[in-house]
């Protein structure tokens, strides 16, 4: 009797384990950012021929504003459809805090893009000092959410690397952001504009970081099902 009761606590121990490892799994969303960071590559590099076209053509060529516009419009749209899809396939999967990750990610990309639009048409006409603040001020709206749900995935992912990467991130970003330093932007094909480099920074993050937290959490995963193997 005492020899089953044994085996049995053995058993329920190692369920626990096997789900406490399931739920740490976050392979199933790790295409989930790498597909965000493709959108923002493809919106970075449709802007960047939007400004080739009007280096070529000039400031007022239509199809340049039409890849400008476009690319917003893509990346809006691309959020939208990666959330739904990814939030379906990984609530079949009955792991919570993944789906938990999907649906703050989904809402966090998609609302910064919604208000920043609302906030860029709220913004008065004019090119005097208050509204050039305003209008560089935009930036804060998508960057300063991801900035928190980055930590959040750092804190609830137990991932220490993610954690202290996007706190030097952020200490990157706002040295940025204060300094108020310009560099060169647009300039295939000609002279381009200058745009101020925390904007910059946030491009690299959007595409170059999520396509990078995608793959380390595809690699641990990969640790994690082996874990899952050890165990049985």
């Amino acid at each position: 009797m005492d020899k089953k009761l044994e085996t049995a606590m053995d058993e329920i121990a190692l369920i626990k384990r096997v789900i406490e490892k399931t739920q740490q799994d976050f392979s199933r969303i790790s295409a989930y950012f790498i597909w965000i960071g493709i959108v923002n590559l493809t919106v970075w590099f449709l802007e960047e021929f939007s400004y080739f076209l009007r280096n070529k053509m000039g400031y007022g060529y239509l199809v340049a504003a039409v890849f400008g516009w476009g690319g917003r419009v893509l990346r809006l749209a691309g959020y939208v459809i990666l959330f739904l899809y990814y939030y379906r396939r990984v609530k079949k999967s009955d792991n919570e805090l993944s789906e938990g990750m999907v649906k703050i990610w989904g809402i966090v990309l998609i609302a910064s893009r919604v208000f920043m639009y609302l906030y860029i048409c709220l913004i008065p006409d004019g090119n005097d000092d208050k509204i050039v603040v305003l209008f560089r001020c935009r930036e804060l709206i998508e960057v300063l959410p991801v900035i928190a749900v980055l930590l959040m995935t750092g804190i609830l992912t137990k991932r220490n690397g993610i954690t202290l990467l996007t706190a030097a991130y952020s200490i990157l970003y706002f040295v940025l952001f204060v300094s108020m330093r310009e560099v060169p932007y647009g300039t295939w094909g000609g002279i381009g504009t200058r745009v101020s480099a925390s904007s910059v920074c946030i491009q690299y993050l959007m595409s170059f970081g999520m396509t990078v937290l995608g793959v380390y959490l595809r690699w641990q995963g990969k640790g994690t099902k082996t874990g899952l193997k050890d165990a049985a």
